[in-house]
């Protein structure tokens, strides 16, 4: 432990010679404040406190450190920037108050017995000699100082990130936002930010909160490859955000899933003074060649002499978008089965209405109403093209559709503070819903319940180069004396070119898809500072979650070829290729010569799910419902109560040692209905099943902090947390059959354990006074009970099954460090002072053992092996990395963004794996303001046109590769107020 302090005390004071300061002028001497006169009023306590709130010209400061001099009694500014300094003897004193990037401000307070001081709103200057005035002519305001000062002061491993940080970045929706935070990278769906991997963990193993409880789901379609916990972000516009808080290392007074990170989205309640901010961007899709939309506005005020405050936003943006796409299918000895070739045109619509008030009668009570409803639509169409050689085939399939996934809620809580102080009782009650489905397609609403439509044409024909047996292979899978083809440039190679007029009907789907997530939300919580270096708090809390999921279908197969009666696709209305933005012109559009010129129209296709149409005696109709059972297991409902109880406390162990010890249980209850379909001799009969379980969780935590230097932090934390089973998992669904060899059963399982983690973290953090920072540090992970699909063996009433369910593995472990780096550069002469760098970078590795089984066939003895895998889903590198210039009202960033591959899914044996390949995406924003109040900005997505592609065993055998182009909006903010 010495040597590793006196590593980091060298780091330090070598920052220091950088930041041109030296440590012991940073408070050289500021005046004391001894004028003001303060309001008071007797407390209902023993002791005395002051209330205050920390503010600039722009707003509160949240994080603030505030001391009383020659003592260790402090606090910090919350959020809102107000603090509550308890346990002060009465008397003279001096209130210190200090933030990164400001001058320290020293106030003369003299404090009588049993009484509260309001100091009122104490406004801070910036240095003069740590942020210099080119800076802050450029309409800086202050998030980074925001940011650093709340991770400067937490005992906890976090990261912040303010609404005016949000806004300077060209990110749209809140998983784009986030991304810029160290240890963080997403995925996306086509090209937009959708979930939030932290450290790169499994999508999982990451909790998404909103104002601290966990957003409901709409993920997925209900079967066994998807219904995920994750909630997709894309639906959430990130003008709601008015703070970001990334916990790597959760505390006990936080919900307890969150293995990987806890990102928790604070949106806007209400301002500290009157405010009216409109946003206007224009902008295009250059895959689509379409325009974009956004606008936004934000009003919020305080009335009643202050002790109202509300604040109402509201946000419309509209984006075109397009995205060229190609589909490999491999056979299992890497033969190509059929190559598809996709080109997608959509629009998205996200509408967001968040509404905040407040009402604060007096310093110690504080009631607060947040309402949330956003509305997210995708308008999807596709035109896809396969050529299948293995069935000596080509078809083409339309499909239109619109989904819409539409999140609303309300919460209403109160902080309230008594005993001088000392005694804090926060209440919040909340109520959320997340539902997703299909919406009607234009020229549909006579045909039923809304669906997303495809239809199939095809046609057959002959192909060339294949080997003597009939397969096509890439080039570095050929056999001998075969050449294939380079993954970019796999051509057909068809003997005869073919029409649109060739092509004849062949099947016709109508997905109607829906999930449906509700939670009810009660918490309490208690904070008792009984002397200046103890703080207790302790609570509970109470979730009820009710969960729908479910994927019907109607399939129409069209058997009129075989009967003389083909129906043409030139029978409807076709319409151009959109060749719009160009068709996979980043690998110099191999396939313009084999495109299919004149597809059916979108439009047309609500024609053929007509039900007079569809009563024609030549289709041959199943549909995918519950009464069907081969789609029975994609539908069931679940409810899940959790009930929760914490206690930790935070206490100062000295002037420079801190430390948060505490414990959490979570006690969570299970019950899910779903379907059985048992299958025999006589057929498939289908029955009703519930399953329960129950299990607790108990997580002990521990956070130290060690300050050696005022802007050294060294932080170690151990916390056990945990990651619930996916819905889709617990799905009690069964299919057995007792007529094939051996018998099989395939089945959730709601008796899996969660995964659990005993966590490890060490971060070192040291700030520059002139904003900035630099961050290292390790993390481990020990695992247990890892979830994976599994197939085993199992003997039921002497008959040996083959069983394939999700299961608990017995360990694994995760490992890694990070690091970052942020500094503006203002040692540069000249213009080129505006200039600063951000980076970091985190490496992650892992292992996870996976028993795998085989059967003696003769003996019927069962067989285990353990096998050391990778974690599915979590990437070995991610780094941000950024540029930015700031000068005269001139903001400029460049952003790069890095993800590494990972295993995506277990499939075969290793050469078959299914990965995620490695991205980097670059976007730019700048701006300048030309008034104080008026600002331009302009924003670019990707400027790289990278492609998300995944793979099979390797990165030369693709197996989807897609590219989305750039997208750009240049727009107007005008603050009124």
């Amino acid at each position: 432990m010495k040597t590793t302090f006196q590593f980091f005390k060298c780091i330090g004071l070598l920052v220091l010679v950088l930041s041109g300061k030296h440590m012991l002028a940073q408070n050289s001497g500021p005046a004391v404040d001894v004028s003001e006169k303060y309001i008071t009023k007797p407390t209902n306590g023993e002791t005395s406190e002051i209330i205050g709130t920390i503010s600039d010209d722009l707003g509160p400061l949240p994080g603030a450190n505030i001391m009383l001099k020659g003592s260790d009694n402090g606090t910090t500014s919350n959020l809102d920037g107000h603090f509550n300094l308890v346990n002060v003897k009465p008397g003279q004193h001096v209130l210190v108050i200090s933030y990164l990037g400001y001058e320290t401000k020293e106030m003369g307070i003299n404090v009588p017995e049993k009484t509260q001081v309001n100091v009122g709103t104490v406004i801070l200057s910036v240095g003069s000699e740590t942020l210099d005035e080119v800076v802050l002519n450029s309409g800086y305001r202050s998030s980074q100082q925001k940011a650093l000062n709340i991770k400067k002061q937490s005992l906890a491993i976090m990261e912040v990130m303010a609404s005016d940080a949000i806004g300077k970045l060209p990110d749209r929706n809140a998983a784009e936002a986030v991304q810029r935070m160290p240890g963080v990278s997403i995925e996306r769906d086509h090209g937009e930010g959708r979930y939030v991997i932290v450290r790169g963990t499994p999508i999982a193993w990451n909790s998404t909160l909103m104002n601290g409880s966990r957003m409901p789901s709409t993920e997925g379609t209900s079967d066994n490859s998807t219904g995920t916990r994750s909630a997709p972000l894309d639906v959430f516009p990130s003008e709601m955000i008015e703070f970001v808080e990334l916990s790597k290392a959760i505390t006990p007074d936080m919900e307890g899933d969150a293995i990987g990170g806890s990102v928790n989205f604070i949106t806007r309640t209400a301002p500290s003074k009157k405010t009216l901010s409109v946003n206007l961007g224009y902008g295009a899709n250059f895959q689509a060649e379409k325009p974009i939309q956004n606008v936004s506005v934000v009003y919020g005020d305080r009335v009643a002499d202050g002790k109202i405050g509300f604040m109402i936003s509201g946000t419309y943006w509209n984006r075109n978008w397009g995205t060229d796409n190609y589909e490999v299918v491999y056979d299992d000895n890497f033969a190509i089965n059929n190559l598809q070739l996709r080109d997608y045109l959509g629009t998205r619509t996200t509408a967001g209405l968040n509404a905040g008030f407040e009402y604060k009668p007096n310093a110690d009570t504080k009631i607060y109403f947040r309402g949330l409803y956003t509305d997210f639509q995708d308008d999807e169409s596709a035109v896809e093209q396969t050529f299948g050689f293995a069935d000596e085939e080509m078809s083409l399939r339309v499909r239109h559709g619109i989904t819409g996934i539409t999140l609303y809620g309300s919460e209403i809580g109160g902080d309230h503070r008594f005993a001088s102080g000392k005694l804090g009782i926060d209440w919040k009650v909340s109520l959320y819903d997340a539902e997703m489905g299909n919406r009607n397609v234009p020229n549909s609403k006579g045909n039923g319940e809304a669906a997303y439509y495809m239809a199939t044409f095809s046609t057959p024909v002959s192909y060339n180069n294949l080997t003597s047996d009939g397969y096509k292979f890439l080039d570095i899978d050929s056999p001998e004396g075969y050449n294939g083809d380079h993954y970019d440039n796999i051509q057909p190679y068809m003997t005869s070119t073919v029409g649109a007029d060739q092509l004849q009907l062949d099947n016709q789907i109508a997905f109607k898809q829906y999930s449906k997530e509700t939670d009810y939300t009660a918490q309490l919580d208690f904070t008792y500072e009984p002397t200046d270096k103890v703080k207790i708090k302790a609570g509970g809390k109470y979730k009820a979650m009710k969960l729908e999921r479910g994927s019907p279908y109607s399939y129409y197969l069209y058997l009129g070829g075989s009967y003389g009666v083909p129906v043409n696709m030139t029978d409807y209305e076709t319409t151009n290729y959109s060749y719009n933005g160009g068709y996979l012109t980043e690998i110099d559009s191999p396939y313009d010569n084999v495109l299919i010129d004149t597809p059916l129209n979108k439009n047309e296709l609500p024609k053929l799910f007509t039900e007079e149409n569809l009563d024609n005696p030549l289709y041959y109709h199943i549909n995918f419902d519950k009464e069907n059972p081969s789609s029975v297991g994609a539908f069931y409902t679940g409810n899940e109560d959790v009930t929760a109880a914490y206690i930790m406390g935070d206490v100062n162990l000295s002037e420079k040692v801190k430390m948060i010890a505490g414990v959490r249980y979570e006690h969570t209850s299970l019950k899910y209905s779903g379907y059985a379909v048992t299958t025999d001799a006589d057929g498939q009969v289908i029955s009703e099943v519930e399953n329960t379980n129950d299990f607790g969780s108990l997580l002990p935590m521990v956070h130290l902090k060690y300050t050696p230097l005022d802007n050294l932090n060294l932080k170690l934390a151990y916390t056990r947390s945990f990651a619930r089973a996916n819905f889709s998992d617990l799905n009690p669904t069964e299919t057995v059959s007792v007529i094939s060899n051996p018998n099989t059963i395939s089945r959730g399982n709601i008796g899996l354990e969660p995964t659990y983690s005993n966590n490890f973290d060490f971060m070192g953090e040291y700030f520059f006074d002139n904003v900035g920072l630099i961050t290292g540090g390790v993390f481990y992970k020990s695992l247990e009970n890892v979830i994976y699909s599994a197939r085993s063996y199992e003997t039921i009433d002497g008959t040996l099954y083959q069983v394939t369910e999700p299961n608990n593995s017995e360990k694994g472990w995760l490992a890694g460090f990070e690091v970052g780096f942020n500094k503006r550069l203002t040692f540069l002469p000249g213009i080129l002072s505006g200039l600063g760098i951000e980076g970091n970078y985190t490496f992650a590795d892992s292992e996870m053992d996976v028993p795998s089984y085989d059967v003696n066939e003769t003996t019927g003895d069962v067989t285990e092996t353990i096998t050391t895998e990778k974690i599915p889903n979590q990437s070995q590198h991610i780094f941000n990395a950024a540029l930015f210039y700031e000068r005269g009202g001139f903001n400029f960033r460049l952003a790069g963004n890095y993800k590494g591959e990972s295993l995506a899914v277990v499939q075969g044996n290793p050469e078959n794996y299914r990965w995620y390949d490695k991205n980097f995406t670059m976007d730019l924003s700048t701006s300048y303001a030309i008034t104080p109040k008026l600002k331009v900005y302009l924003e670019l997505n990707n400027l790289t046109n990278e492609p998300l592609r995944y793979y099979q065993g390797t990165a030369e055998r693709p197996e989807q590769t897609e590219y989305y182009s750039l997208r750009g909006i240049i727009g107007l903010n005008y603050n009124l107020f």
